[in-house]
């Protein structure tokens, strides 16, 4: 079964839940954290351009095809943020009081006014820092339809590839940690998912999250990271793009390892997959769309949360959909302000 086939049955047996808002009372937190969040991705600088017009428009179809491309936009307005997808993520995490670790690497830009922004919101920064290099850096075009266009320059990033993370983290950090996220390209996420299961073992719930950068996974590296974790989350395109490496739908995704498949889509919601169920937790209202960088990012913080506070996957969602709306009220993924009292906890 391909995915759009997979997509039409979708809308016809999906069990629909409720769309909650953050006026919603409805989350049973517990006092206090099962264990705490580690984050393994990118720490990165954002340089956003807003451009006149849609991405598509530009686009040259010749005869059903795509012709020779040689594009030119005009920016409305040129923006620099923190960024990078592990910088997000803790950011979010962070905001709520969950104390998350973030490993990655960064380059001597990074100190000491990025390292103290994540200090400052709540993240144990363990990021190590390459004084001959310079930090990620992340440069995206934003349509008029909020379609984006990114070139990524790792930079020091790399670092990343040959860091052991066991020698990174103190030995109680390391035992604390109950829940884990892992981010980007395959020899990064796959390296560290490996050592940190291999010391954890099954306490740790793992979450495999090869974002934008899934098209460098050919089907060995994308089956070993599905094996590794025991949630994989995507957006709609990424999911499609690994059911096509995979060859198969997104059901079928369950059989190479996961408990379960998270596949967001935008205002549309996120759909959950588990145990032959696909249930549709549907999205958040936004006060105001103004930019959509980082809005995946923040939702997986919210997963992350609601896991970490002994809730169910669905509610875990929801608040993921909180913090995306929440994301999107402002320009950049590490601008916006929540707090547990946010969700009316």
């Amino acid at each position: 079964m391909n995915y759009e086939s997979g997509m039409k049955k979708l809308e016809k047996s999906v069990e629909k839940s409720r769309n909650y808002s953050r006026h919603n009372s409805y989350f049973k937190i517990h006092n206090s954290a099962r264990g705490r969040a580690l984050v393994v991705g990118s720490v990165a600088y954002d340089v956003i351009f807003d451009i006149h017009g849609k991405i598509n428009d530009s686009i040259v179809i010749e005869n059903g095809k795509l012709g020779r491309q040689n594009l030119m936009f005009t920016a409305k307005a040129k923006q620099q943020h923190y960024g990078g997808t592990g910088g997000n993520i803790a950011y979010g995490l962070g905001l709520l009081g969950a104390k998350p670790i973030l490993f990655s690497a960064a380059g001597r830009d990074f100190k000491p006014h990025f390292h103290e922004h994540l200090k400052s919101h709540g993240v144990d920064v363990k990021v190590s820092v390459d004084e001959s290099n310079w930090t990620a850096a992340f440069y995206g075009m934003s349509d008029d339809s909020r379609e984006q266009i990114g070139v990524w320059q790792p930079n020091a990033h790399n670092n990343l590839e040959t860091l052991n993370i066991a020698d990174s983290l103190d030995k109680k950090s390391f035992k604390d940690v109950s829940v884990a996220i892992f981010s980007g390209q395959p020899t990064v996420a796959l390296r560290h998912m490996k050592s940190v299961r291999k010391i954890l073992g099954k306490k740790v719930t793992t979450i495999f999250d090869p974002g934008q950068v899934v098209q460098f996974y050919d089907k060995k590296m994308l089956s070993e990271g599905l094996k590794l974790s025991d949630i994989f989350i995507a957006n709609d395109v990424e999911i499609k793009r690994a059911c096509d490496t995979l060859g198969c739908s997104v059901e079928e995704i369950l059989k190479y390892g996961p408990r379960v498949v998270i596949e967001t889509k935008g205002d549309l919601g996120s759909v959950l997959y588990q145990s032959g169920k696909k249930i549709l937790i549907l999205a958040v209202k936004p006060g105001q769309i103004v930019e959509t960088t980082g809005a995946g990012d923040a939702y997986r913080a919210g997963l992350m949360y609601g896991i970490l506070n002994g809730l169910d996957l669905s509610e875990s969602c929801r608040i993921g959909s909180i913090l995306g709306a929440r994301n999107v009220e402002t320009v950049g993924g590490q601008m916006y302000q929540i707090t547990p009292k946010d969700l009316k906890v």
